[in-house]
């Protein structure tokens, strides 16, 4: 993927990300006041979060040793 397209499609991804977290709260902070447990959102809001770092570090590491190995070609 070119470099151009990466930076707009991370910062998509963080902006979607932000609203389904916010989307997510507001609606367990809500179902709490309301009936005085979270339900499912808090859960689900869990896995999301988890599933979504996880990229970010699965995704950080890959440029890392693409980088790596770029410098290592240049060293040759």
């Amino acid at each position: 993927m070119l470099s151009s397209n990466k930076k707009p499609q991370d910062k998509s991804t963080t902006f979607g990300f932000l609203f389904y977290f916010v989307a997510l709260l507001g609606w367990s902070i809500y179902d709490f006041f309301v009936t005085g447990t979270t339900g499912w959102q808090v859960p689900i809001l869990f896995l999301g979060f988890a599933i979504y770092l996880w990229t970010k570090v699965f995704y950080q590491q890959r440029k890392i040793k693409e980088t790596v190995k770029e410098s290592e070609l240049k060293l040759k």
